[in-house]
């Protein structure tokens, strides 16, 4: 019992230390998640560039079974943007002037005004080279901004961490996750772990870990990925009508799924939409990571799903890839670790 306690005080030390902000003396970021200000000028923003930064913001969301903007929009006037403003989570500026630009560019800036702020700086000569610019390269806006707010989740998970789930992650797989207390529930099974917070205020929230044996690289392909949920998800997530089970949405919703590096490594990230199959007519969306732990040959993948009839599923969803992000495998505390033990 006492090497659990210290290995459970080690992993709490581990994902504190990463939230330690060097931008302590800027105050806090105002507005809600997922809240964009959009500073432009009225004669710019009633032209074809204007309206080519307004569909970057309202962009619909992938994979949700009804369409939701990627941000929630307020915009105002440069003129009017004063410094009550100036803690904005998340500003963007345009400015189309022929005097001061010659090309159309989009600058990123982070902490100018608050801490984990995330300003959009977007230029350009006239309004059609700034349409250009937004058509070809607005997604590193959106990027940007959801990287951003991730970040920000992610750090209050990690502050507010549910020490239950932390153990019971570090028991079952040797990793740590960082989640709510509200997720208070769980089932375990064969390399199964499953929490949930059983449906707050009508919107359930889900995140379930698995493992298997890596064997090849065949193991990691999208049509592997895919196929393995739903064989996990038929042996451990049954409906409410016999013989249901949850599955993936194939018809209506093509998952996707992109290769990114994660904590400097490789990972699987998978988009799409969940459903019971042959039972009851639930779903909803789902985002799942999935990372070779090398240190014992295994493929993990972390999941969160969300349940939510008749309400917006953008924000529940976002919380969800926070969580699953947070995931850290063995090597990932180890190299922590080491750096925690060196600084005593």
């Amino acid at each position: 019992m006492k090497k659990t306690f210290i290995a459970i005080l080690s992993l709490a030390a581990i994902i504190l230390s990463s939230c330690t902000s060097s931008g302590s003396y800027l105050p806090n970021v105002s507005g809600g998640a997922f809240e964009v200000l959009l500073v432009i000028n009225e004669d710019v923003y009633r032209t074809a560039g204007g309206e080519a930064m307004f569909n970057v913001i309202n962009d619909p969301v992938p994979h949700l079974p009804q369409p939701e903007p990627m941000f929630k929009m307020s915009r105002l006037p440069h003129s009017m943007f004063d410094n009550l403003l100036k803690t904005t989570r998340n500003i963007i500026f345009v400015n189309v002037d022929s005097a001061q630009y010659t090309s159309p560019k989009i600058h990123l800036t982070r902490d100018r005004w608050a801490k984990t702020q995330a300003i959009v700086n977007v230029v350009a000569p006239n309004t059609d080279e700034l349409k250009t610019l937004l058509e070809k390269h607005g997604y590193v806006i959106q990027d940007f901004f959801i990287k951003a707010e991730r970040e920000r989740m992610m750090n209050y998970y990690k502050a507010n961490i549910n020490k239950d789930a932390l153990v019971k992650a570090n028991q079952k797989f040797g990793c740590s996750i960082a989640v709510p207390i509200s997720l208070n529930k769980f089932v375990e099974g064969d390399h199964f772990l499953w929490m949930t917070n059983g449906n707050v205020a009508g919107v359930r929230q889900d995140i379930i870990i698995y493992s298997v044996p890596y064997l090849s690289e065949k193991q990691l392909t999208p049509e592997s990925i895919i196929a393995r949920r739903d064989s996990v998800l038929k042996q451990n997530v049954p409906g409410g009508v016999k013989d249901s089970y949850m599955g993936t949405e194939l018809k209506y919703d093509h998952p996707t799924t992109e290769i990114i590096r994660h904590n400097d490594a490789w990972a699987a990230e998978t988009r799409g939409l969940w459903k019971m199959l042959h039972g009851e007519s639930m779903g909803g969306p789902f985002v799942s990571l999935t990372r070779i732990d090398e240190a014992n040959m295994r493929i993990v993948t972390a999941e969160g799903f969300v349940f939510a009839p008749g309400k917006d599923k953008r924000n529940p969803l976002r919380q969800m890839d926070a969580m699953v992000y947070s995931l850290m495998l063995p090597l990932d505390m180890n190299a922590t670790n080491v750096e925690v033990v060196a600084n005593q």
